[in-house]
């Protein structure tokens, strides 16, 4: 460690016992092992710590803002890497609707620099006020208009990274998918160019409880149909309650268009804003883990019953299938959830990646691959150690 200390100017490198307990988990609650904290300012200084952890073969965790769910910045005797210093945001090119950006980056301060211009990232995870550039790419998110907008993959341009050989790439085209979604196993994000688009002006809402999950269910390929759909949120009884609705199967959906039943911005407001707070008011009533299945259409009634029999509450972005029914933790019914996902051929993760926490589970296939990248990019294991699988 005094070597590494050596390589940065004084305060880019901490081993204080405070920080190193601090940067041991994420927001998975899963625990780790921090030898070191590092806030590198520039690509040079990343680089210059990839040859570090390649000479020492010490590994590296590159860390966003830590709302990860899944463990994907919890290091295991590693050296934490916080992109917080890697904030330069470049100039917005009107024309091509193009920005590039450092990873440290949050969302929130992006799209707020952006609003002037009438432009935004339209990519809102549940971590919005947070959640970095870099940490999004990593883990491929979705989020709240994922309906309409997609995912983080169907905005970016182009990837700088920093592979496990101390290399500079420039990952575009079909290249970037080598980067997205594959939670810094192939090289630490610094910096992306991405695409932008145009910030909806008129917006409304219709709120649709029903008793009965079959109807809201045949709801939503009609609603569908809508060429100005800009969300779709479901929330099941059990949660429906903790925000003081009534204990239905409710459908939240958004429309960039007067279509919607509620067209006053502050009654908007307030009904987004209870949207928004369940996963706070689920943690506080006991229930602090957050699974993220993405279950196809022809499952969905069979494991939303399931989960609401069990007395599980779910809320989710259910337009591209995305749920997020909270446990108990070590809570036995979260395997059964799995192998139930499985069985109907969704995915265990649809956006919160799979980090330490659900390695078990991914394929053999999915375990190939990752290798072949590995080899490919960092053939020393100095990015994201044991993560994936």
């Amino acid at each position: 460690m005094e070597h590494l200390v050596s390589l940065f100017q004084p305060g880019q490198v901490s081993t204080r016992e405070e920080t190193r307990i601090a940067y041991s988990r994420d927001a998975s609650r899963i625990q780790g092992g921090c030898q070191a904290v590092v806030w590198p300012e520039t690509v040079t200084d990343v680089v210059r710590l990839a040859q570090w952890a390649a000479e020492t073969g010490i590994d590296l965790v590159p860390r966003g803002a830590g709302t990860g769910l899944c463990g994907g910045a919890t290091p295991q005797n590693s050296v934490v890497v916080d992109s917080a210093h890697l904030r330069h945001l470049g100039p917005v090119d009107i024309q091509t609707k193009q920005i590039v950006v450092d990873a440290g980056i949050p969302l929130d301060h992006l799209n707020r620099t952006l609003h002037s211009e009438g432009l935004f990232l339209p990519v809102i995870p549940g971590s919005h006020r947070s959640a970095t550039i870099g940490g999004m790419i990593a883990t491929n998110a979705a989020g709240l208009h994922a309906v309409r907008y997609g995912r983080m993959a169907d905005w970016v341009e182009d990837v700088v990274i920093v592979n496990g050989k101390g290399q500079v790439q420039c990952l575009s085209g079909s290249a970037r998918s080598n980067s997205t979604g594959w939670e810094g196993i192939t090289g630490m994000i610094v910096q992306a160019t991405l695409r932008l688009t145009e910030r909806p002006g008129n917006r409304s809402l219709t709120l649709l409880p029903l008793e009965n999950l079959r109807e809201l269910l045949d709801q939503i390929d009609s609603l569908k149909t809508n060429p100005a759909l800009s969300a779709m949120e479901y929330i099941n009884p059990n949660a429906a309650v903790k925000v003081g609705w009534a204990a239905k199967h409710t459908l939240l959906v958004e429309y960039q268009s007067a279509d919607g039943e509620i067209k006053d911005p502050e009654e908007m407001a307030i009904i987004w804003g209870a949207r928004e707070s369940l996963s706070a008011r689920l943690t506080q009533a006991g229930y602090p883990i957050s699974e993220d299945p993405q279950i196809p259409p022809e499952a969905q009634e069979n494991i939303l019953s399931w989960l609401t029999a069990q007395n599980i509450p779910v809320f989710g972005h259910i337009g591209v299938g995305i749920l997020h029914p909270r446990f108990l933790p070590d809570d036995p019914r979260i395997p059964q959830l799995y192998r139930r996902v499985f069985a109907a051929r969704g995915r265990i993760s649809g956006e919160h990646g799979i980090g330490l926490k659900k390695r078990q589970w991914i394929s053999v296939e999915m375990k190939a691959e990752v290798q072949i990248l590995k080899k490919r990019f960092d053939p020393d294991c100095v990015f994201n150690r044991g993560k994936l699988c």
